[in-house]
């Protein structure tokens, strides 16, 4: 699409929310045709709702999406539940804007505004990715909802980084007793067993609890592969004297998969595989095991301010046994075997104190807040190198290779990193209609330790200082519109061609945009603009010559993203809920030419539901994205525009129980999961599941 045609596109985006905006004003005190306006939570589950009425992610105020002034978006509990989304891979399939890159069988990279997502928080707290990507999956039983904020989010995550901030939102104990579990079988024999039960611990309810527990195997469309997940989570939580709460929360998660890839096709020789080919051994494997505690305090200091405490701790420990293959001029040889561990501890310490205070006559909101986040990584390897240089002929091979020989894995990599910040942000209001946020952050980000190459490796930066600012306008009460500005400074985890670490991603956010909300919450739309310009954006440019078969990357300045979103979420009506959400944007280097050709630059998503009776409802969701390509000096390749549609049906047939039928990718449609790199991976094709469901 053309300049001209995007902005053009754009000013009819706007025009369309204001009228629609304007004829409903007058009736915005009235019921949208079958619609009963009741009091919301901003828990979403039992809500039967596609939005929230507030969320806190973007600038650690509890703000409704109309006055928050910035691009969010959110994955309900109800939409998890409607479409059997079990992961986060799945999850974030369907939120507006993101990109879920499965670069490989267990391991997946997020962007969105042309970058890569590392902020993948857990209730607002979490170190980044580490090196960007999400090894092994999440299992979304743990969670409530997800919270997206695209653009930079300075105040309210570790790093402002200019893609988008992932925000999943734990449940939490009831005081009712409530209780579900499910059964699911699926194409591959994929076996689900899910059970949650949450309620008082006392007569009074001033103590409550929940416990989730979930397990699934399966086998794969992909030769030789296949997985098998465990999680294991329990919240108490407590009222004790002058309103004051308690939490304490513990988890196990275990992703363990065999035939695990590392790499993939190759992307660049011209053949056509079937959809079922595996680039890994029959030997390989990777197992991640996480457990995690947390504890947390809240209290009211006053009748107006309140004071939140939380400390969590992660242990993360990674085992597995590779292949690499790769395609030297045609041929496609063994190029490493490889036997890897990463574990990582994690220390997070967050106290944020929120209220309001009086100014001018006026009532205004502040946030301030300390965050200290320490890691601790202990990365190791052992290769076997005489092994190496088999050809393999992907079309013919059944995973069989001489059996690799491993010593003890030795050092990789060890370092510590900290990061330590203060944050503070007010929303002062001008006027009945204008309010003006602003905030601030000042951070030190120091990583030490033993790097590659038998390197030292120190990056110490300090006083970082990360400004935020926005102004936000009410025409209505159900219509707004805001301009805001941050810049954004993003530690990294890439190397270079000497293995040290790259310098940080530094850049600029300017983002306007308009919202409207109606039915009291019921239904949100949104319209955005942005640009973002970064320097020191990686770029994967090839393998370490240490026979590692470690990636490195070069750092590009200049590069600019610009685009727009539109987003609809809600009821339509008391039997329809729908979603749907639009990008367009472009991402240019210096010169003026487009870079990251990898992600699509125009995306759809779209979600909707129709009960035509109370126990019936029927369903279907599209993913849509333009054309992607990568371009190196030996070979390119390129992923025409496709579509993915998925369908759902759910009988009630009792209060208690309900059965749901899912088929993902209808059309069967083949495609790539990713081209990042060099090298590709298929989609899943068509597959069908069977939920059964008891609640009490």
């Amino acid at each position: 699409m053309k300049v001209r045609q995007k902005v053009q596109c754009s000013l009819v985006t706007v025009a369309l929310l204001f009228t629609v905006a304007h004829a409903d004003e007058t009736k915005n005190t009235q019921e949208l045709e079958g619609i009963t306006i009741t009091e919301k939570s901003d828990t979403t589950e039992g809500s039967h709702s596609y939005t929230i009425p507030k969320m806190s992610s973007a600038t650690k105020m509890n703000l409704t999406p109309l006055e928050t002034p910035q691009s969010v978006s959110v994955v309900t509990s109800e939409q998890m539940e409607d479409f059997n989304l079990d992961s986060i891979n799945e999850a974030l399939e369907y939120a507006t804007g993101i990109t879920v890159e499965k670069m490989e069988s267990d391991r997946t990279m997020f962007t969105s505004r042309g970058f890569t997502i590392t902020n993948l928080l857990e209730d607002g707290v979490n170190l980044p990715l580490s090196y960007d990507y999400q090894y092994g999956d999440i299992d979304m039983a743990l969670y409530d909802r997800i919270e997206v904020t695209r653009g930079a989010t300075g105040l309210s995550s570790n790093h402002g980084d200019p893609s988008a901030t992932v925000n999943l939102i734990r449940k939490r104990p009831t005081s009712d007793t409530q209780a579900e579990a499910k059964l699911t079988y699926g194409s591959w024999d994929k076996k689900r067993i899910e059970a949650d039960a949450s309620g008082a611990l006392n007569e009074s309810k001033t103590i409550r609890g929940r416990v989730i527990v979930a397990k699934e195997t399966s086998d794969s469309y992909l030769d030789r592969y296949s997985s098998d997940s465990t999680l294991v989570s329990g919240i108490v939580e407590a009222d004790v004297m002058n309103d004051a709460r308690i939490t304490f929360g513990a988890t196990h998660y275990s992703d363990k998969n065999n035939g695990t890839q590392w790499g993939g096709i190759p992307a660049f020789d011209g053949n056509d595989y079937d959809v079922s080919t595996n680039a890994a051994s029959d030997w390989s494997y990777r197992d991640v095991t996480t457990n995690e505690f947390f504890t947390e305090f809240s209290t009211p200091l006053s009748s107006r301010w309140n004071l939140k405490a939380t400390y969590k701790y992660k242990d993360t420990k990674q085992d597995a046994k590779l292949i690499n293959l790769w395609d030297y001029s045609g041929v496609l040889e063994i190029d490493a075997l490889q036997k890897y561990a990463f574990d990582t501890k994690e220390h997070l310490f967050d106290i944020t104190m929120d209220g309001k205070y009086d100014l001018f006559g006026r009532e205004h909101e502040a946030v301030f807040g300390i965050n200290i986040a320490k890691r601790d990584a202990d990365e190791r390897s052992d290769y076997d190198l005489d092994n190496t240089g088999t050809v393999i002929d992907l079309t013919t091979w059944n995973g069989t290779t001489v059996s690799p020989v491993f010593d003890d894995r030795t050092l990789l990599a060890k370092w510590k990193e900290e990061q330590k910040s203060v944050f503070a942000a007010t929303q002062y209001h001008l006027s009945d209609s204008l309010s003006l946020i602003a905030g601030t952050k000042v951070s030190n980000f120091d990583k030490k330790g033993y790097g590659y190459w038998d390197s030292d490796v120190t990056s110490e930066n300090d006083g970082i200082w990360t400004p935020y600012a926005s102004l936000l306008y009410k025409f209505t009460p159900n219509i707004s519109s805001y301009v805001s500005y941050t810049t954004s400074f993003t530690p990294q985890a890439y190397l270079d061609e000497n293995g040290q670490y790259v310098d940080p991603k530094e850049g600029k956010n300017l983002e306007f945009g308009i919202k409207s909300s109606w039915f009291d919450n019921a239904l949100n739309t949104s319209f955005a603009l942005f640009k973002t310009s970064q320097d020191n954006v990686a770029s994967y440019a090839g393998t370490l010559s240490d026979g590692t078969g470690r990636s490195y990357y070069t750092l590009e300045d200049g590069v600019t993203t610009k685009g727009f979103e539109v987003e609809v979420a809600g009821k339509l009506s008391e039997q329809i809920n729908a979603s749907l959400g639009y990008t367009n944007l472009s991402i240019e280097n210096a010169d003026g030419e487009d870079t990251q050709t990898y992600i699509p630059t125009e995306t759809l998503k779209a979600m909707l539901t129709y009960s035509p009776i109370h126990a019936l409802k029927l369903g279907a969701a599209l993913r849509w994205q333009n054309a992607t390509r990568i371009s190196y000096w030996y070979g390119s390749a390129t992923q025409d525009a496709y579509s993915i549609v998925d369908v759902m049906a759910s009988y009630q047939f009792t209060k208690n129980f309900k059965a749901s039928l899912y088929v993902d990718n209808v059309g069967d449609k083949k495609y790539y999961g990713s081209l990042v790199k060099p090298y590709i991976n298929y989609g899943e094709p068509r597959n069908v599941g069977i939920t059964l469901a008891y609640t009490y």
